[in-house]
């Protein structure tokens, strides 16, 4: 049942991507936030989809995209309010990571190496353009001569892909 309900609810975002982006849009007020958005609306209902299927997906799918918005928009907020470009809060003596969360660290961005690595062609070159080199979803498209749509999938599936080696490893994303 969850694998159904999976393919759903990610075949739902992607017939219905416009109408979630610009319903996004209105909340976020930002088309780049919007687009972030519903790809994480899509990685979340392809990963970690209800237990059991809901009574209205579509609905379903909406309260998803509103709750990452809502949540994008109070991490903003957030960062905005205690976050001075270039000053380190007072009540900080020290923002330094330890040893090891050092090496967590670096055990993680390991296994994210390795997970990019194992990403089919195509696929590693649209996430590297997106999430790498910060490129929008038009110019990676334009870049690699593919639908926005498909940029997005290929993103999504990476990013999916990553998450999987990191829960592996044991390590929460």
């Amino acid at each position: 049942m969850i694998d159904r309900a999976r393919n759903i609810l990610a075949h739902l975002v992607e017939a219905h991507y416009e109408e979630l982006r610009a319903f996004v849009r209105r909340r976020v007020g930002s088309a780049a936030a919007a687009q972030e958005v519903v790809q994480e609306t899509w990685v979340r209902v392809a990963s970690d989809p209800p237990a059991r299927d809901p009574d209205q997906p579509l609905a379903y799918l909406y309260r998803v995209a509103a709750n990452l918005a809502v949540d994008r928009q109070r991490r903003e907020r957030l960062e905005a309010r205690h976050l001075v470009p270039g000053a380190a809060p007072p009540d900080r003596p020290d923002s330094a990571p330890g040893p090891e969360r050092t090496a967590a660290a670096r055990e993680a961005l390991a296994i994210l190496e390795r997970a990019v690595d194992e990403l089919p062609e195509r696929c590693r070159a649209a996430f590297l353009l997106y999430r790498g080199r910060g490129h929008s979803m038009r110019e990676t498209a334009a870049a690699l001569g593919i639908t926005e749509k498909t940029v997005e999938k290929h993103v999504a599936r990476a990013m999916i892909h990553c998450r999987r080696r990191l829960a592996d490893a044991g390590i929460e994303p």
